[in-house]
């Protein structure tokens, strides 16, 4: 939304015409703007200079923005406004107007002796015509209004009072008044307009106004070569005057304003500031910029920019052990265990992230590190997620109950907005006077850089989705807590109220909004793999829609939540039967591989998965489109490394060979050295389902007609496994291998009842999976 405030007349208390989206400025009672004309040459105000009735000294109230009025009033008054002193009410004499002379002819014909009544009127008249002495009485002169104060004051007022409409609260009711939201927004803009072009203000005062305005204009408007103007004369005016800090922060606001229009421009202009800090050995602003180059890299996400932050992000650990600054260590540290974490999955990224975790661990015996407990939990966070990539369920889980302990005692400690100061040791001269900059001074004296992070609710429910995915191995046989912490997850994000609003511009209140919708995103995309785990189709595809449209209303969400969102689609499509949706679906050029030359590892995984779940449905030779498997077994082979790296998707690999149908079919001890790679990468990530699907394999290839105690081990392991996972299609399968393999040794009865039990299970199965057939006894077929 763009618009051109314009400027207020201070003297005459007027604010002339500035356009905003083309409509009129009026009064309004409610939220006490002032009427402004909306054109050039509007009529002068009443009470103006050149108007009768101007009382130059009288006192001018200023209108605020929380002050119900009825129009523009400025406390300009009339003399007609303000009662007499001389009133004659007041003075105590009783003043008789006489009635008019008689002509003089009429008087001399009357020439008869006066009588008493007539002396009366004569006396009333002498009364009458004596005027009382009015008393002096002195008006005191009041002190002179300083103008430029005032505009500011009423800058912050309005822009406050727009800040307080925008609550997170309100974004999501949709009670935003957009059109209220902005005028105040324009009006706050109008002050500092009119104090930057018709006052003479000191050199540090009108460089604090300008970033002021920048920084409005860079966070609620699309002006952006108008901001890009402001802060480039702020900088001059800064350089002339040695204002250090108001320089820095003006380049560090310049540096993402360029950044929206030109990045490459933008990381080229903060190189030269940060070689100009580093000369004047302005310490904790050469960290603040660092880290600003290295957030600019990590969104522009190609290779050789991951690479670039990764670099500057050594370049601050190694100037903070340096200096002794362990905070900036600390958090450096961890900001490079993520980085690491985001480049890659395998396991050399992870083993570079645990390596700087142990950095960052190693700091937190020092108290100033102890005391921000944004670092402590960020840790156990990034800690934690290192061992879900490594699949390692047993150390995942001890990692888990730290981060639990680390979140709920950090509760009280945490700031409203999210916000962390870390403290830097070095001390530097020419501080902001409103300490409102990057660099600020914190409740101990020392110098420390501001970071802004999530609110603890938000990072609270994130510990939600991270200890779900930690338990989601044994969800079935642990009472479905990992659903349950789900459910809890989105229900905390459904009801969230803020405690106390914060006053930000709707830019960062969308920002936060979509963060929350993102988070509540992936918490339906992990329910619904969860409820798919164990074949709950009804409650899988209720919370499927509820998924589609939260990822319908998220703005500016991630690609990644849109490619979880297709990828369910096609597993709920093929698991109630629809393998022709499903096979469109997995099909699509978002997960065919030949087509994904530069993309992150989850969205390669995604891919890899599409293509096993084609190969499973195209491998029956009755199939319309069996002849497209060798190709699909094919596309797999460029990414044999990406897939030996990932514990999960070699069992399933593995799974995929043993079964595959194709002319160079595998021997059987290259089927069984299939199954039992299967077996160990299964175990190892402690999988129940790919373990029941590998034994059942391993039952019908290799025990198949043999009678044994053996047989019959293999095919109960298998069954006991599948009613752990409370897996209804591969129970009723496991109790057709039970059956067969019982009835083999003779013990019809126990095959028959075990037989039924299947049976009993499978009537709970989707009409597409499954079909019964009489012939020679019953089957059951599994598509």
């Amino acid at each position: 939304m763009g618009f051109s405030p314009g400027l207020m007349d201070p003297v005459n208390g007027t604010l002339p015409s500035y356009q905003l989206n083309s409509f009129r400025q009026s009064s309004d009672p409610t939220y006490g703007y002032p009427s402004y004309s909306t054109h050039d040459g509007a009529a002068p105000h009443p009470h103006s200079p050149q108007q009768p009735g101007y009382l130059p000294n009288q006192y001018v109230q200023p209108p605020s923005p929380y002050t119900p009025s009825a129009g523009v009033d400025y406390g300009i008054r009339p003399a007609s406004h303000f009662q007499s002193p001389l009133s004659s009410r007041a003075s105590g004499v009783a003043v008789v107007i006489p009635p008019p002379s008689l002509p003089l002819a009429q008087s001399q014909r009357k020439t008869s002796t006066p009588t008493a009544a007539f002396q009366h009127k004569q006396i009333i008249h002498e009364l009458s015509s004596t005027k009382p002495t009015a008393p002096k009485i002195s008006v005191p002169q009041l002190p002179s209004i300083d103008y430029q104060m005032l505009l500011l004051s009423l800058a912050e007022d309005y822009l406050a009072a727009a800040h307080c409409q925008g609550s997170l609260r309100a974004l999501v009711d949709r009670k935003i008044n957009m059109r209220r939201y902005y005028k105040l927004v324009a009006t706050g803009l109008s002050c500092l307009e009119v104090v930057l072009k018709r006052s003479r203000l000191q050199p540090q005062m009108e460089a604090t106004v300008r970033l002021r305005y920048a920084s409005i204009l860079y966070d609620e408007t699309q002006n952006i070569l108008e901001a890009e103007q402001m802060l480039s004369e702020g900088i001059k005016l800064c350089d002339r005057y040695r204002f250090f800090d108001l320089k820095y922060n003006m380049e560090h606001l310049l540096a993402r304003v360029l950044f929206e229009g030109s990045p490459r421009a933008s990381l080229k202009f903060l190189d030269g500031v940060i070689k100009n800090a580093e000369a004047y050995k302005h310490t904790a602003w050469v960290y603040g910029l660092r880290f600003l180059k290295v957030s600019l890299l990590l969104k522009l996400s190609s290779h050789q920019d991951i690479l670039a932050a990764l670099t500057y992000t050594r370049n601050i650990s190694a100037m903070a052990e340096n200096l002794g600054d362990k905070t900036v260590l600390a958090i450096a540290s961890t900001v490079e265990a993520l980085i690491h974490l985001r480049e890659s999955s395998s396991a050399e990224s992870i083993e570079q992230a645990q390596r700087a975790l142990a950095s960052a661990r190693s700091q937190q015996l020092d108290p100033r590190v102890a005391q921000i407990p944004q670092i402590v939990v960020l840790t156990n966070i990034v800690d934690l997620s290192c061992s879900l990539q490594q699949c390692d369920p047993s150390h995942a889980i001890n990692k888990m109950q730290a981060m639990q302990v680390s979140l709920e005692s950090q509760s009280d400690t945490w700031s409203p907005e999210g916000s962390l100061l870390i403290p830097v040791q070095s001390q530097e001269p020419s501080r902001s006077p409103n300490g409102h900059g990057i660099v600020r001074t914190n409740a101990q004296g020392s110098l420390a850089i501001i970071f802004r992070w999530a609110p603890w609710e938000d990072v609270y429910v994130l510990g939600y989705l991270l200890s779900s995915i930690t338990t989601a191995h044994k969800n079935t046989s642990d009472g479905l807590k990992s659903e349950q912490m789900l459910k809890e997850g989105i229900r905390r994000l459904n009801e969230y109220q803020d405690p106390t609003p914060i006053l930000e511009p709707i830019s960062l209140t969308t920002s936060r909004h979509a963060w929350r919708q993102t988070l509540k995103g992936f918490l339906q995309v992990h329910l619904v793999f969860t409820l798919c785990t164990r074949t709950a189709w009804v409650p899988a595809r209720e919370a499927f829609l509820e998924l589609q449209n939260t990822a319908a209303s998220t703005p500016k969400k991630p690609e990644l939540l849109d490619l979880l969102t297709q990828y369910l689609e096609g597993i709920i499509n093929q698991g109630t039967g629809n393998l022709d949706t499903a096979l469109s679906i997995f099909q699509h050029s978002d997960f065919t591989l030949p087509n994904l030359t530069s993309t992150t590892p989850t969205h390669l995984d995604l891919a890899i998965l599409s293509t096993f779940n084609s190969i499973l449905i195209v491998r029956d030779p009755s199939h319309s489109s069996h002849h497209i498997l060798p190709s699909l077994l094919s596309s797999l082979d460029p990414h044999l490394t990406h897939i030996k790296n990932s514990k999960p998707l070699t069992s399933a690999y593995n799974l995929i060979l043993a079964t595959s149908p194709n002319p160079t079919a595998p021997t059987i001890v290259k089927t069984k050295q299939f199954l039992q790679n299967s077996l160990s990468a299964a175990k190892a990530i402690a999988n129940n389902q790919l373990l029941c699907i590998t034994l059942s394999l391993m039952s019908d290839k290799f025990f198949k007609g043999v009678v044994g105690e053996q047989s019959e081990k293999s095919a109960r392991a298998s069954e006991n496994l599948a009613r752990k996972g409370n897996d209804a299609l591969w129970k009723s399968v496991s109790a057709g291998v039970v059956g067969e393999t019982l009835e083999l040794a003779g013990r019809g009865e126990e095959a028959e009842r075990v037989r039924s039990m299947g049976r009993e299970i499978a009537k709970g199965l989707p009409e597409g999976v499954v079909k019964w057939e009489d012939k020679e006894g019953e089957d059951v077929d599994i598509r």
